[in-house]
């Protein structure tokens, strides 16, 4: 992700290594195995993604991938198109890769069970959902603070502005550029880490900005309406390495 100047406190956006991002490594610490709390977060993105207008198919995108298919899996069942919008190039590379085989992961082959399961058994969905996702998804690299605005019908963004920064004014001008790139009357859903103090890859440091459910409110509420933040999986003990819960949102673009 690039540079944005602002008056934030904390080391930026452009002062890590994004185009040394170990992707497989981030994907087998994160990923690797399946946490009740990622079930919990998927559920979530689908019953928003459920009831997201207009209704029939939609183009959605999913901001700040990462070496994740997760998003593609919750947004399957109400895409007829999808964008993968990610900076980093070994992460697009990545993604790339895994939409090139139909051979799934042990591990996809588990959360794509958990998608399935929330969408419910009215919807049809694929045992395999490697060859339509190749299909719909569109894999492009840029960074989430130039997205086009007023595109896609609904977007998705999982673990992104706050794992890019340190700065507030930064998170606060990803998440500003997330909820514009929906048309008004479209569905964002988003989830943010909770006490982390930012994470390793490879032995690489990236960041991650404290928040909290208030202050995750206060920033969508400028460009989005029906606001909810919600705490999920919150424990006193670390989740995985870097964070001990999440913070789900959901919103209306305005």
């Amino acid at each position: 992700m690039h540079d944005k100047n602002g008056d934030g406190h904390g080391h930026g956006n452009a002062e890590y290594q994004w185009n040394l991002f170990d992707s497989e490594s981030y994907f087998q610490h994160y990923y690797s195995d399946p946490h009740p709390d990622d079930k919990l977060v998927m559920r979530h993105a689908v019953e928003a993604l459920k009831a997201a207008e207009p209704a029939g198919d939609l183009d959605i995108v999913d901001v700040g991938t990462g070496p994740n298919l997760i998003p593609f899996f919750c947004a399957l069942g109400r895409a007829k198109r999808l964008t993968a919008w990610e900076y980093a190039a070994t992460n697009v590379d990545w993604i790339k890769r895994e939409l090139d085989t139909d051979d799934m992961r042990p591990q996809w082959q588990t959360y794509w069970a958990w998608a399935r399961e929330a969408y419910g058994p009215d919807w049809t969905l694929p045992a395999n959902p490697i060859p339509e996702l190749r299909e719909k998804c569109t894999v492009t690299q840029g960074s989430v603070f130039d997205l086009p605005a007023r595109t896609w019908d609904a977007a998705t963004m999982f673990f992104c502005a706050e794992s890019i920064t340190e700065r507030q004014d930064e998170f606060e001008a990803a998440c500003a550029a997330f909820a514009r790139s929906v048309k008004p009357g479209g569905t964002l859903a988003a989830a943010f880490l909770v006490r982390s103090g930012g994470y390793v890859v490879a032995d690489r440091p990236f960041p991650v900005l404290k928040l909290s459910p208030e202050t995750i409110e206060r920033v969508f509420k400028q460009h989005a309406s029906d606001v909810k933040a919600e705490l999920i999986g919150i424990v006193e003990r670390e989740v995985r390495s870097g964070y001990s819960g999440f913070i789900f949102l959901t919103g209306t673009a305005t």
